[in-house]
């Protein structure tokens, strides 16, 4: 009867283990995802950019989310901190210059996930 009842225990077991768990609906448990790798953006002639230039979602990973700019004079994020799967920082270009500027976005568990900004001069 012991044989039973461990062999029901394992079976229910391993059936509670297939129900899910672990993980989100905005994205898996164990990456980062943004909705975008990368924002390029030209200036008027003879500038770079300036202003409101987009928003980035992040979904997955384990939240909280730390967003790391790596070029402040040259970026404003709405947000160093995104408390959810799902939500989001916009970006604003201040006029400066960039190729491939990383914004890094870390997860409760270190993962890292990057958007890569490019502001040109204008033609």
């Amino acid at each position: 009867m012991s044989k039973k009842i461990s062999l029901a225990a394992v079976l229910m077991a391993s059936l509670l283990a297939g129900c899910g768990g672990g993980g989100n609906e905005s994205g898996p448990d164990e990456e980062i995802q943004l909705s975008s790798s990368s924002i390029e953006v030209e200036g008027p002639p003879g500038s770079c950019a300036v202003g409101y230039y987009g928003k980035v979602h992040i979904f997955g990973g384990q939240p909280p989310y730390t967003v790391n700019n790596s070029v402040p004079a040259g970026v404003l994020l709405s947000t160093d901190r995104v408390a959810d799967s799902g939500g989001s920082f916009d970006v604003t270009f201040l006029g400066q210059c960039l190729k491939g500027a990383p914004v890094t976005v870390e997860d409760d568990m270190g993962r890292l996930a990057t958007v890569e900004l490019t502001n040109s001069m204008g033609q």
